[in-house]
């Protein structure tokens, strides 16, 4: 009878240990996951390089569409002086060596076009050369031209300017919605690091409140084995389990550390002193349609651009590798107005006209099928790249109609994981009582609290399954079906979190 007193005095004061749920353990700052997503989209290294990769991307375009505007430059010499004996031809035909006492200046002003229509480039320039002899007859004389209007183009059988004007757009637009994915990724990594995190965090309350309930019925253990009333095996089986609760506290703790530096470096910030992750238990369960969401992923996705590009890329590398093995001409023509004169001022008058044209072609005869070989080639890569181009946009569609199906369970899932942890927490509380008063062996008490641990664990693991979800469709379809929001069109990128 004095037996059975003390315990209901020790079941009594340990209530407050019956009902114990640490995932609703109350704490002074909580630190949500939307918290978290909203400060690694401003403060993280993924974040920075996402936008610096942006910013390159627009910078490589405006220098691509600067090619075809027109480019002014000034270019000269003052002067180029040199003294030596060289080897020279006379006028009598003879080679001789002679010393020379020469400086040579120029100054010349360019204005060149790029011609995007054929390819060449178009260039209007005016010039002016001063050489000076200071040799033993000292003299100056100048050669001006006024006047130069050139073109030039390298093969008139490729344009390299004409295939840059459909690519580099796709470029563009390709980095864009690469921006627009690594934004959500970034929701998604964050989601996957505040769940390692918070995840430490309850195993090292359910290993801190084990320890404390295990220390407390070894106690009693070792009490009802010095009466008689348990026999040694199952004294032995309490302090096994009070020694594997001690290791495994001594391991969360460590866990627990390993997970907060991640999650802070990650967020590229320090976390207040007591700071504890809240339980993202508010979810909203709406429908995800199936072709839609194939809809949204192939109109907003960087690979729809991406695909394009490496399409058009493999037409003009074979156009190109024509262009190198087959037939080609070369065009250089040149027209203007020239004078020269030991004067500067007659250097400009009577002016001449300058004037050069050059056409030169290339025309295979017999490589003994290296320049086929070479097309051939060109033209498999294509066939290669459109099956490799079908095979992706095949998995594309099946990883979003995965996880679409995946969606659809999510709301059943999640109930049967909260009803689980209930009821094994509730089981669990009714456990430790029947132990304490002698009605429930050690075996069975250990069993209903590994079976408490894992359904609280495997609830949260169900909540992170929800939530990695949630943000897995957002990246794959850049499109919020909760907001109805395009966040391809989001210019900031991300859209609402």
């Amino acid at each position: 009878m004095k037996f059975n007193k003390r315990c209901i005095v020790l079941i009594l004061l340990l209530q407050p240990f019956f009902f114990f749920l640490p995932i609703k353990a109350q704490v002074k700052n909580k630190f949500t996951l939307f918290e978290s997503i909203d400060m690694a989209r401003k403060n993280s290294l993924d974040t920075k390089i996402s936008t610096y990769a942006k910013q390159s991307s627009y910078w490589d375009f405006a220098a691509y569409k600067a090619g075809f505007l027109p480019k002014f430059s000034l270019r000269g010499v003052l002067p180029n002086y040199f003294r030596s004996i060289n080897i020279l031809t006379l006028p009598n035909g003879k080679n001789d060596f002679i010393s020379q006492n020469v400086a040579n200046s120029s100054l010349s002003l360019n204005l060149s076009q790029n011609v995007g229509f054929t390819g060449g480039n178009l260039a209007v320039s005016s010039s002016l050369q001063r050489l000076d002899n200071f040799g033993n007859n000292h003299y100056k004389s100048y050669t001006s031209v006024p006047l130069s209007v050139s073109y030039t183009q390298s093969n008139v059988f490729y344009n390299e300017l004409k295939w840059r004007r459909k690519i580099e757009p796709l470029k563009l637009e390709e980095s864009k919605r690469a921006f627009f994915e690594s934004i959500e990724n970034i929701s998604y990594s964050t989601t996957e690091k505040f769940f390692a995190l918070l995840k430490a965090d309850i195993q090292l309350k359910l290993d801190q409140q084990n320890l404390k309930n295990i220390d407390t019925l070894l106690k009693i253990s070792k009490s009802r084995f010095e009466i008689g009333t348990i026999n040694l095996n199952e004294l032995l089986q309490a302090q096994v389990s009070h020694l594997n609760a001690r290791k495994g506290l001594s391991a969360s703790v460590l866990h627990r550390e390993v997970a907060l530096q991640t999650f802070s470096r990650y967020l590229n910030a320090q976390l207040e002193k007591g700071t504890e992750l809240e339980l993202p238990e508010d979810m909203h369960f709406f429908a995800v349609e199936l072709d839609r969401a194939i809809t949204m992923t192939k109109d907003n996705r960087k690979y729809y651009y991406e695909f394009k590009r490496r399409k058009l890329e493999a037409q003009q590398e074979i156009q190109r590798t024509k262009s190198l093995t087959g037939p080609s001409f070369s065009i250089n023509a040149n027209i203007g107005l020239t004078q020269s004169d030991q004067h500067l001022g007659a250097a400009y008058n009577d002016l001449l006209r300058n004037q050069a044209v050059g056409i030169s072609f290339y025309f295979p005869l017999m490589d003994w099928g290296v320049n086929k070989s070479n097309r051939k080639r060109a033209e498999a890569n294509l066939y290669l790249e459109e099956n490799r181009i079908s095979q992706q946009e095949m998995t594309m569609e099946q990883d979003v109609s995965y996880q679409v199906m995946r969606w659809q369970l999510q709301k059943e899932l999640i109930q049967i994981a909260k009803e689980t942890r209930d009821l094994a927490t509730r089981r669990y509380n009714v456990a430790f009582q029947k132990y304490t008063i002698g009605s429930l062996n050690f075996t069975d008490f250990n069993n209903a609290l590994l079976d408490k641990d894992r359904a609280t664990n495997e609830y949260v693991d169900t909540l992170q399954g929800y939530w990695l979800l949630y943000y897995s469709i957002r990246m794959l379809t850049l499109f919020d079906f909760e907001g109805n929001n395009n966040l391809a069109l989001d210019e900031q990128g991300g859209g609402n979190i």
